[in-house]
């Protein structure tokens, strides 16, 4: 054991460093940041008042005083234990999470992730998506007291890079579009309630965390320029938009400083400069990784000691509960500091109403009829239709004609898989792609196998839990336990088949015959899958089983949790071929799998299916099973036999669309180059089929516009670690033609954007000036626009970017509609202003900016001057006297 004296000095010397080293290569000089004063808000302000939080604050604070060491340090954990003398209950800090719905078992509405309803441009969706999250989340803790504190939303690791992992997770690139959108999460999770809290949102993984697969150990170096125009903006927005209770530390380092441990981030950044009033929470066991694999502190009682002296408050595992009381005794961190951190804790709590009579909160009398209701539903189906985008649609192929529709071929690896993508709840109505194009047709599509959901019974801790393929499965399967499932057909069966996963070591499955203890049908062998949310399909031959059998499965292997089931079949299919009364046929083949080599025989069945096809729908995609938490993509290209699939299909019959069920974006050269039509959908929720199918047969006009851009090939990208968001990232800064630009999305109508109009013709400090112009349905279809507005700025020999988003408005607009388009444009919008590293300071290059308005960033169709005066000279920090206004309206 070091000497209480060495780790002191160890101490001392990377708190220091913390707050030097760090803050200095951003840009805050530690004399600076020290000077910072905490903000005050001036107006109004949004969510909890003033006079609430500070109730709040003083009721926390007075119940901490009468806690013991050991009883504050228990409450610094994800799981927030009992303080039985005080009447204190314990509390689930890790409620869960609630990206785009609540991820429980069913019932539950699944919405599109927001990779997707990004594309929609329509903070008012948004809004009204996360009140019906957080209706829900609300309602199972009134019934069942699950907790109301989530991990997510909003992740605001913007989409820099399509190779991270996690990129579906994130509202787009732009910090223009994430920021709108990631208030309006906030907004709704919270609840408007000026005294209370109705769940708490979490802004994550606070900062620079844009890869996966190593961001345990990693440690992301951005310029000053890039951290503060581009990294910080979305993050920023969330606390004076939306008043945002939770940050999440993450686990990559910042400039050689683990995130959890950054006293610049946590304290100087998030509460002086920023006004920042909840608590921080450790992303899972990121404040063990400031020891290890970070190798900052030199053991775990400093590492908990620096989290809580940085301004972390709560760990997602155990280490403050575990190690905190070493480190007071060996005098790393004082009392008051854990103090400090309890009182967060506890006035979030009470802002939530846990303290008070539930006649006085508002949010208790949401009940468990909310949950999965008809309007949850209908909105999950809108939510789905207005991220849907047309890519292409060379001569009008979409839509398609139903009438005149004798044969449809659907086909492809995931046609019949609701894709939710990751962190989604298990809800009761999924509609596949496939059953939604069966449907149009007045088809009921019959599935071939046994899912998991139709368990009878079973023993142990086995338990369904949701599924990223959009269904549910068996979890938590340990070893010697057992499911049981309804009777089935053996009679002709050759082949036993079941998809599974195992994030551990996987196991053996024995399928019984009509008791546990009954005749041994086959035995299934699980291998270890890439992770809990990897599936694969195992196989075990039958031999000379008739009759009808009750199957019974039972689990063998090392430990706790084996592997997860999602369904299971008996194998030869019978291959029906669904007709309408009209005599329509819908054929389904997979084609291929989607990471698996190219199959002849699959790919064969494909081909004929498509050859005598009035018209092809294929569906194919990334899934999980590529990229996801913990795992970044190497490419981005269509994986597996997928590419083999759409060339062979196409050259059997060119009358073929591609539905691209995708989690992130994908460079579809070829494709675009030859098929006629692309539609995308990014994993859009629960009623994804159904709003597909809409779009594919013209009831439903797509509106939705890539929230990123959408690049040809590696080649137009830098190395994946470079942070330097001016290297051509994103299309602020590239160079060269993207595959699809961002803001790009067709429509089955047309539109007419003229009569720009600029208020002023130069803009002073203090001032600002209107923008508009008029937009016409010239078409003969109900339509939406997107009408964005981008800023060039004034010539400069610093690299800025080409053009930058500064609003946009999504318009509704019958055949020979116009509307006017108006656009408040003031001095401080932060498109006019850049990082100057000299100054740490926003500045503004006075000169000529260029107003520009299109459809799309690369499709500019009216272009206007506006002269920026050179700004008074302001004393002090400029961004906390102007230009932190910019950031405010931006």
């Amino acid at each position: 054991m070091k000497s209480t004296k060495h780790e002191l000095n160890r101490r001392e010397f990377l708190s220091t460093l913390t707050t030097a080293a760090g803050v200095f290569a951003l840009g805050m000089t530690p004399a600076l940041a020290a000077e910072i004063p905490l903000f005050e808000h001036k107006g109004g302000r949004v969510g909890i008042s003033d006079r609430a939080y500070r109730k709040a604050c003083e009721r926390a604070r007075k119940l901490t005083e009468q806690m013991t060491l050991d009883e504050k340090i228990s409450q610094l954990g994800s799981t927030s234990r009992a303080v039985e003398r005080l009447k204190l209950p314990s509390y689930n800090f890790y409620t869960g999470e609630a990206l785009h719905g609540l991820t429980r078992e069913t019932p539950v509405t699944s919405f599109p992730v927001p990779l997707a309803f990004a594309a929609s441009w329509n903070p008012g969706l948004v809004l009204q998506m996360y009140t019906a999250v957080s209706d829900e989340c609300r309602a199972y803790d009134n019934a069942r007291n699950i907790g109301l504190s989530f991990y997510s939303p909003p992740t605001l690791n913007l989409h820099r890079d399509p190779r991270w992992g996690r990129c579906m997770e994130a509202p787009g690139e732009d910090p223009c579009l994430a920021a709108t959108i990631a208030v309006q999460m906030v907004r709704g999770m919270q609840g408007g309630h000026p005294d209370y809290l109705k769940t708490t949102a979490c802004s994550k993984h606070f900062i620079c965390n844009n890869t996966d697969h190593d961001r345990s150990a990693i440690s992301a170096d951005p310029d000053q320029r890039s951290f503060w125009e581009y990294y910080t903006r979305a993050y920023r927005a969330t606390i004076f938009e939306g008043d945002v209770f939770s940050f999440m530390s993450a686990y990559s380092s910042l400039n050689g400083i683990p995130c959890s441990a950054s006293r610049f981030l946590l304290s100087d950044l998030l509460r002086r400069r920023w006004g920042f009033r909840g608590y921080v929470t450790s992303d899972c066991d990121a404040i063990d990784n400031i020891y290890d694999p970070h190798h900052y502190a030199a053991t775990l009682p400093i590492a908990a000691a620096m989290a809580v002296e940085a301004g972390c408050d709560l760990n997602c595992g155990g280490t403050l509960q575990n190690y905190l009381k070493t480190a007071v005794n060996q005098e790393l961190i004082s009392e008051d500091e854990i103090s400090r951190s309890v009182t967060r804790l506890l006035t979030v709590r009470h802002l939530l109403g846990l303290f008070d009579p539930p006649e006085k909160v508002p949010y208790t009398r949401i009940t468990l009829d909310v949950v999965d209701c008809p309007a949850h539903r209908d909105l999950a189906l809108e939510a789905a239709r207005q991220s849907l985008v047309l890519l292409k649609n060379d001569a009008q192929f979409l839509p398609l004609a139903r009438r005149v529709l004798k044969k449809v071929a659907v086909i492809g690896p995931l046609a019949d898989m609701c894709h939710l993508g990751g962190y989604s709840g298990a809800p009761t109505a999924h509609v596949s792609p496939y059953q939604g194009i069966a449907a149009s047709f007045g088809i009921e599509v019959h599935r071939p196998y046994i899912a998991a959901s139709d368990m009878v019974r079973c023993d142990g801790e086995i338990r369904l839990q949701y599924s990223s393929e959009g269904e549910m499965n068996l979890g938590s399967i340990g070893d010697n336990t057992w499911a049981e499932f309804p009777k089935a057909g053996f009679t002709g069966k050759t082949e036993f088949q079941a998809r599974v996963s195992s994030g551990a070591n996987g196991g053996t499955i024995e399928v019984h015959l009509d008791q546990l203890d009954g005749p041994l049908a086959c035995t299934l062998t699980v291998p270890k899958t890439k992770s809990w949310q990897s599936w694969v399909n195992v196989f075990a031959p039958l031999n000379d089983i008739t009759g009808e059998h009750s199957i019974f499965l039972k689990f063998n292997g090392t430990g706790r949790y084996l592997l997860n089931v999602e369904r299971l079949q008996l194998n030869p299919i019978a291959q029906a071929t669904p007709t309408t009364a009209g005599g329509t046929e819908i054929v389904f083949k997979l084609g291929c799998t989607a990471t698996r080599k190219k199959d002849d025989a699959m790919l064969q069945e494909a081909v004929d299916a498509a050859k005598d096809a009035d018209v092809v729908i294929l569906v194919c995609g990334v899934t999980e099973n590529v990229d996801r938490e913990g795992h970044d993509r190497e490419t981005i290209g269509l994986t597996g036999g997928q590419p083999d699939l759409i060339q062979a299909v196409y050259a059997a019959n060119p009358k073929t669309v591609l539905v691209l069920s995708t989690n992130n974006s994908v460079a579809i050269n070829w494709e675009q180059q030859n098929l006629p039509a692309i539609l995308c959908a990014v994993c859009a929720g629960q009623a994804q089929g159904t709003a597909i199918a809409e779009v594919l047969f013209g009831d439903y006009n797509p509106g939705g516009k890539l929230p990123c851009t959408w690049y040809r090939s590696l080649d137009q990208l830098p190395d994946f670690h470079d942070y330097d968001i001016h290297k051509g990232r994103t299309y602020m800064y590239l160079e060269g033609d993207p595959l699809y630009p961002f803001g790009h999305g067709l429509s089955y109508t047309t539109f007419r954007m003229d009569g720009l109009k600029i208020e002023h013709s130069a803009l002073g400090e203090g001032e600002k000036t209107k923008v508009s112009l008029d937009v016409t349905n010239t078409g003969n279809r109900d339509g939406v626009e997107v009408v964005q507005l981008y800023i060039a700025p004034p010539a400069s020999p610093l690299k800025r970017p080409v053009k930058q988003l500064a609003g946009f408005q999504r318009v509704e607009l019958q055949p020979g509609q116009k509307k006017t388009v108006v656009f408040e444009l003031p001095y401080t919008k932060q498109a006019f202003w850049y990082w100057d590293e000299r100054a740490e300071s926003f500045v503004l290059q006075p000169g000529t900016a260029k107003i520009l308005i299109g459809n799309s960033s690369a499709n500019i169709l009216l272009t206007g001057e506006l002269t920026l005066e050179m700004p008074k000279k302001v004393q002090g920090d400029m961004v906390d006297t102007v230009a932190i206004k910019s950031w405010v309206l931006s």
